[in-house]
């Protein structure tokens, strides 16, 4: 027996109502839930409302698992990034910054008032504004394997505050400068691929 459109609005209107935030992982849980009590009404002759009621009283702290809310940052995010940054033509990037770097003397095309570390920070803010207009105001939906990307560019922004210390009277050393490029170089193309990749699957979360 197959579900109605009402019938799925109210599965994912209760998902919503337990605190199911995000979009993908919602309509991930739809499916699943959807296709479970369609198979139960099937099997056991029983009104949809029967059917979703006694299904959740089961199975409801199984299905919660996926909800990961509680954390700013995504351990598989990291980990994916992590696994970009070693690709030989990220590492190949990475050593033409180190030239680049070695033989022009960018502290020249800076003042006292603006320098280097300036334009580094600079950057993360101008990213993580960027992010923001583009999740709250274009998207209007919470996506998990999207928003946690601000994770990662919060653990940029941290080690870029420590490491780039704007207070500091000493420029930044070559192996700094390259470090950090890398780094925002990779974070820019690795955000574009996930945004590739979500915009090419976007229609399986379209209720």
């Amino acid at each position: 027996m197959q579900l109605t459109v009402e019938n799925i609005k109210f599965i994912d209107n209760y998902l919503k109502n337990i605190g199911v935030i995000y979009y993908d992982i919602r309509m991930e849980m739809l499916d699943h839930v959807a296709t479970a009590v369609e198979q139960k009404m099937a099997t056991e002759n029983l009104d949809f409302y029967d059917t979703f009621r006694g299904y959740m009283l089961a199975h409801k702290t199984e299905i919660l698992k996926g909800n990961k809310i509680w954390s700013v940052f995504s351990k598989d995010i990291i980990l994916h990034f992590l696994k970009f940054l070693i690709h030989p033509i990220m590492i190949l990037g990475g050593v033409s910054f180190y030239f680049f770097y070695r033989n022009f003397e960018v502290a020249n095309y800076f003042s006292e008032a603006f320098t280097i570390r300036n334009l580094f920070f600079l950057i993360v803010i101008i990213l993580a504004c960027s992010q923001l207009i583009y999740f709250r105001l274009i998207l209007k939906q919470r996506f998990f394997v999207l928003e946690k990307l601000s994770g990662l560019l919060a653990i940029i922004y941290y080690l870029q505050m420590f490491f780039m210390n704007s207070h500091s009277v000493e420029a930044p050393s070559l192996i700094t400068l390259t470090l950090f490029s890398y780094v925002m170089m990779s974070y820019l193309l690795f955000f574009a691929k996930e945004i590739y990749k979500f915009n090419t699957n976007q229609k399986k979360f379209t209720l």
